[in-house]
Parts: C-alpha cells; sequence; structure tokens
C-alpha cells in the first residue's frame, strides 16, 4: 500500500500544479532544437482507428501557416511541444511528432529521458482527464446509473452525513464538476510539494479522502464560487465506482473507449482506504482527438450515439464565470469543461477547452468544425499552446 501510494500522490500532484506558473518564456532551444525544418506537409497515415485522413487542402486550410507552426515548434520556440494534431471537417489533416521529455512520476522534477514520440507512444493527459470524467458522468445518467448531474452529492457518500452541518447537503454533482461546491480548498495558493498545506495532497494522505474532502467547511452558496479543486476530480470518480459498480476503467473502456475505437490507454486506479484514487489517463494524440470530434458530433461517432448530444451541450456550457482568475484566457467553466474566446484578425472564434498541466490540450471550435490536440512536457516553463493555435493555426484555418 504505502508504494501505491507514494505513486499516487505524485501522479496526482501533477493534476494539481495546473496553475501554477510554470516560468520560462518561448524560444527554448530544448529537446526539439536538432530537429530539421520541414518543407511540406504529408497527409496523416491512415491505419485502422477509425479516422479517415486528408490533405490540408482539401479541407481548405493554407499550409504555409501550418508549415510555420511546425517549424516554429520544432525550434522550440513553443516550448516543449511533443505532438501536434488537427482534425477539420472530420478529416485527420496533420499530425506531428517530437523528441520531448516523458512524463515520471518518479522523480522529482517530473521529468524522465528524452525520447521520440510517435503515433502509437501514449501521452499523460494529466487534467485532461476531467473531461474525460464529465463525459462518463453523461453516459451514467443516460444508462440511469446516476439520476441527474443535480443529485446531492452527499446522497452517494451518505456515511459522511452530518446533521449539523446541513448547508453542505446542497452540494449537488454539477457543483462538483464546475469547481464550485464551496468548501474551503487550497491547491492554487500553495507550493506543489507543500505537502502540510495543499489540501490536494492532503486529500491524497488521508485514510479516507471522501471523508477528508466532505469535512472540509462550507465557505460559500455551492454553486456561486469557483475554485479549482481537485478533489472533486477524485470524488466523481468514486461517484461513478460505486453506482456503475465497476472500476472506473472498466466502465472507461465498455462506455466510451471501446465504441471510439480506443484499444491502447492506461487509467491508473488505486485503492486508498474505503476509496479509490483515480490517476491521470496515458492516451494517444489521435485518440485524444475522438473527443473532441465526439464533441462536435453531439456524442455521435461511426453511427452510434456514445454520449446524450443533451449532456455536451450542458457539460460545455459556461457554469460559471471565470474571467477574474486570469488562466490562459478562459472566461468561463462548465461541467470539467474551460471555455474561451480567441480573437484572429478581428474574428471572434468561441472554443472549448480540455487542458492538463505541461501543455496537454484538446480544444473544439464548433464554429470551424475543427479540432486541436496538443501534448506537452511544459513542467519547468510556460505551456504556450493557446500562442500556437492563435498565431498559426487558426489563421491557417479562418484565412
Amino acid at each position: 500500500m504505502n508504494e501505491k501510494r507514494t505513486f499516487t500522490t505524485v501522479l496526482l500532484l501533477t493534476t494539481t500544479c495546473i496553475l501554477a506558473a510554470c516560468g520560462g518564456a518561448g524560444g527554448d532551444q530544448g529537446p526539439h532544437s536538432y530537429l530539421p525544418p520541414v518543407q511540406s506537409i504529408d497527409i496523416p497515415v491512415q491505419t485502422d482507428d477509425g479516422w479517415d485522413t486528408a490533405s490540408l487542402a482539401a479541407v481548405g486550410i493554407d499550409a504555409a501557416p501550418i508549415i510555420d507552426a511546425v517549424n516554429e515548434i520544432r525550434r522550440g520556440t513553443y516550448n516543449e511541444i511533443h505532438g501536434l494534431v488537427i482534425v477539420k471537417d472530420g478529416k485527420l489533416v496533420l499530425e506531428e511528432y517530437g523528441s520531448g521529455r516523458m512524463y515520471s512520476h518518479g522523480s522529482p522534477d517530473f521529468f524522465g529521458p528524452v525520447i521520440d514520440f510517435d503515433r502509437d507512444e501514449l501521452h499523460i493527459v494529466h487534467s485532461v482527464s476531467k473531461s474525460y470524467m464529465s463525459t462518463l458522468v453523461g453516459i451514467a445518467i443516460q444508462e440511469g446509473y446516476i439520476e441527474s448531474e443535480r443529485s446531492s452529492l452527499l446522497a452517494q457518500f451518505p456515511e459522511h452525513y452530518d446533521p449539523d452541518q446541513p448547508g453542505k447537503a446542497d452540494i449537488l454533482l454539477e457543483h462538483v464538476m464546475s469547481m464550485t461546491s464551496g468548501l474551503e480548498w487550497n491547491e492554487w495558493d500553495v507550493a506543489a510539494l507543500d505537502f502540510e498545506n495543499s489540501d490536494a495532497l492532503r486529500f491524497q494522505r488521508a485514510l479516507d479522502p471522501s471523508a477528508y474532502f466532505l469535512g472540509k467547511p462550507l465557505l460559500h452558496e455551492p454553486g456561486t464560487s469557483f475554485y479549482y479543486n481537485t478533489g472533486g476530480f477524485q470524488m466523481m470518480g468514486e461517484v461513478l465506482r460505486r453506482s456503475t459498480g465497476m472500476p472506473l476503467d472498466q466502465f472507461a473502456a465498455q462506455q466510451l473507449f471501446d465504441p471510439l475505437g480506443i484499444t491502447n490507454f492506461y487509467w491508473p486506479q488505486f485503492e486508498h482506504g474505503p476509496v479509490y484514487i483515480v490517476g491521470d489517463i496515458y492516451l494517444r494524440p489521435r485518440d485524444m482527438a475522438k473527443l473532441g470530434q465526439l464533441v462536435l458530433q453531439e456524442g455521435q461517432w461511426d453511427g452510434q450515439q456514445i454520449v446524450p448530444a443533451e449532456w455536451f451541450r450542458r457539460a460545455t456550457t459556461e457554469f460559471i464565470s471565470v474571467t477574474d482568475i486570469g488562466f490562459k484566457g478562459y472566461s468561463g467553466y462548465g461541467h470539467f469543461w474551460w471555455l474561451k474566446s480567441f480573437n484572429v484578425g478581428g474574428e471572434t472564434i468561441e472554443a472549448i477547452h480540455a487542458d492538463g498541466l505541461a501543455g496537454q490540450a484538446i480544444m473544439i471550435f464548433p464554429a470551424l468544425d475543427l479540432v486541436v490536440v496538443v501534448t506537452g512536457g511544459n513542467y519547468d516553463r510556460a505551456s504556450l499552446e493557446h500562442d500556437l493555435v492563435a498565431n498559426h493555426l487558426l489563421p491557417a484555418v479562418i484565412g
């Protein structure tokens, strides 16, 4: 158990650091610096993973800004980017991989060896996992395992009901997924390794993490105040495990990954007293893009309705404004999904984001029928994937 607990703590620590200042400007001549520039973009390889591939020109994307983007990535202008995947009009039109530092849970700085990434290499997605959790909740509601996102959280954990704290009964699942539980939580405002003061780390070390979470004082009326809370992600994982009666990775495989043709993934889970702690998912970038496409197709894939369309509409609609936190220019937060507007050439383009530490992202642009996936290793510097999109990718699409 001690070995499992140590691994879990470090693995989940990276999730809590999503808003930590990584520092460092672009232009770093790091692990990408030896890669030669490209002169053209090849059509991605057609495999049996469910994607149809096409050229950039076939979907109306200007190749020149994309070539510039790839070369800037290789020069390190956007710090450490491991993978870039673009899907336009349902076609996979670009996948670019480079060399970089593999994530390592056993390293104090999270860095493992430099490796050459490719389309078959699993990559940790960190807090992008939250958007997968949201999707699974929608499926669980559809299948009758959970009554509604407006169900009481305490109803899932009746052993922790305290009649002397009646306000906590008003915390709904949608409050947990929108980071508006109102519970006292200290995660953004402490150092990444501050085991004494970080609620995210103390949650993981508690003998009963759910008791720790629900034992926190209620500071705000549920649904009214945003504060980033990784413990809520863990609680939703336990809600799914209890309601479905199966391990989370098994439920995910059965209800989401298998229908999407995702056969290679890793979702760590560790028994931790009476609950299970959930780690961050490892996926291929090509498979990450399928979640973005699923949102665009209102829950359908290959003619099958995998996720209720209404769920994605609710989950990706702003539940609370986050403009005051100043994180990457995000304007709102839904049910484990971020929202943002890009301004390109005077045109405002709305986007839905799954966001993870060190530069992991699924970016969805409904008006453009566009999905962009980025993976990276920016644990010690700023992740600049939004700049990459604004400077190169969106101009290439909108002309």
